[in-house]
């Protein structure tokens, strides 16, 4: 008998968009056995929204489940506005998932 869980995590453990602060940074669920760090590079609009997020390879684990899960965790972040920032500008977002 086999029963599904949810798991916590990740951890944020750091992010950087220059002149922004974060206004969410969501810790979302996950169901990956394993743990890593997965680094996702992301592309905020003025608003804040971020509008696109990528798996940075070099510093990422090669686990598809956790790559997955940071992938919606950046695109549900959110940073403050500046009218003056880069309509698309790029920062990092570094989650720790632990393993579980």
């Amino acid at each position: 008998n086999h029963s599904a869980k949810e798991y916590s995590g990740p951890s944020v453990l750091s992010w950087q968009l220059d002149g922004r602060k974060a206004i969410r940074l969501p810790i979302p669920a996950y169901k990956c056995y394993k743990g890593g760090t997965v680094t996702v590079t992301i592309t905020v609009d003025n608003s804040g929204n971020v509008i696109k997020a990528k798996i940075n390879t070099l510093l990422s684990t090669e686990d598809e489940c956790l790559r997955n899960f940071a992938i919606n965790a950046a695109m549900l972040s959110r940073f403050s506005a500046s009218a003056s920032a880069n309509p698309k500008q790029i920062g990092e977002i570094v989650y720790q998932f632990l393993a579980q």
